[in-house]
């Protein structure tokens, strides 16, 4: 009875959120044609806004765009949930309920690992082509009296991730912004070295000071900090590395014992064994994911 009813209701959630993600395409094609109207028109009311998780989304959403990452976040967390009621009536149907709710949790605190993670990953390759970059550009400032000038003929050679910064501050100097707007655009990447150096460019521009001069010592720091980074990340990996195998065997063994034996079979089919499995599953889970987090968490200090 219960699983009819848990069928039933999946079913009735899967049409909704199938409609809902095919609703959440149209409503962005629309967000994209209202941006060539001069009066802009009232957006259709979201199904997110409808459970209050408009904050999440929020939050999502800068996550996907720290870690490079281009799709909607509505849509991915459309997806999400009809992964999860796909796994929960699949893993219900099987005998393991419980499993069937934890793993969906599993799932999404590992997804939020992984965007951390290409975040952390994206900020340093930003870093060492900004150190490049400022390099090129105290060059340029030598010959060329400018600062906008020298900035344009510095950001041809910039690549991604930080191309798609420079070209913002491009469209800003070409729409007649001074130079202290302009360069707002690079403090929405988050780093240190990247702020202070901005401070330092409009410090410097209002003193009269040398320009070129800022720019090769934002340069010897960022190589110095980008070194030393490089070798902590040395490190962690190996940690890293250890943790993830000892949970790899581990699993292959009970799988392997599972497989063999007979009288394990009958043990994890029965209520308290399923019960065990997912405890396991959920006990390794944390253990391991707290590990690594604590690992980045020292590496930031």
């Amino acid at each position: 009875m219960a699983v009819s009813f848990l069928f039933g209701a999946a079913v009735f959630m899967v049409v909704v959120l199938l409609y809902s993600i095919r609703e959440n395409k149209r409503l962005k094609l629309k967000r994209r044609l209202e941006r060539h109207l001069v009066i802009s028109q009232k957006n259709e009311f979201s199904i997110v806004d409808l459970f209050g998780l408009g904050s999440f989304i929020e939050k999502l959403e800068k996550k996907l765009k720290k870690s490079g990452i281009k799709v909607d976040a509505e849509e991915v967390f459309l997806w999400f949930i009809l992964f999860t009621i796909v796994i929960l009536v699949f893993l219900s149907f099987k005998g393991f309920t419980l499993l069937g709710f934890t793993l969906p949790v599993m799932l999404y605190y590992l997804i939020d690992y992984i965007l951390d993670y290409l975040g952390r990953r994206k900020i340093r390759k930003t870093e060492e082509q900004f150190r490049d970059f400022v390099k090129m550009l105290g060059a340029y400032l030598k010959m060329v009296p400018s600062f906008a000038g020298a900035f344009i003929k510095a950001a041809e050679e910039a690549e991604n991730p930080l191309k798609e910064h420079t070209d913002r501050v491009l469209r800003r100097f070409q729409l007649g912004e001074d130079l202290e707007e302009a360069l707002k655009e690079f403090k929405n990447i988050e780093s240190t070295y990247i702020k202070v150096w901005i401070d330092s460019i409009i410090f410097a521009v209002r003193m009269k000071s040398d320009l070129s001069r800022v720019c090769e010592r934002t340069a010897k720091k960022l190589y110095e900090r980008i070194k030393m980074s490089n070798r902590i990340a040395a490190m962690t990996v190996q940690a890293k590395s250890l943790m993830v195998s000892l949970v790899g065997i581990m699993a292959f063994m009970i799988v392997s014992t599972v497989s063999v034996s007979p009288d394990f079979i009958r043990t994890f089919s029965s209520p308290i064994g399923k019960l065990v499995i997912a405890y396991a599953a959920l006990s390794y889970f944390i253990s391991t994911l707290y590990i690594l987090k604590r690992i980045d968490r020292e590496m930031e200090l």
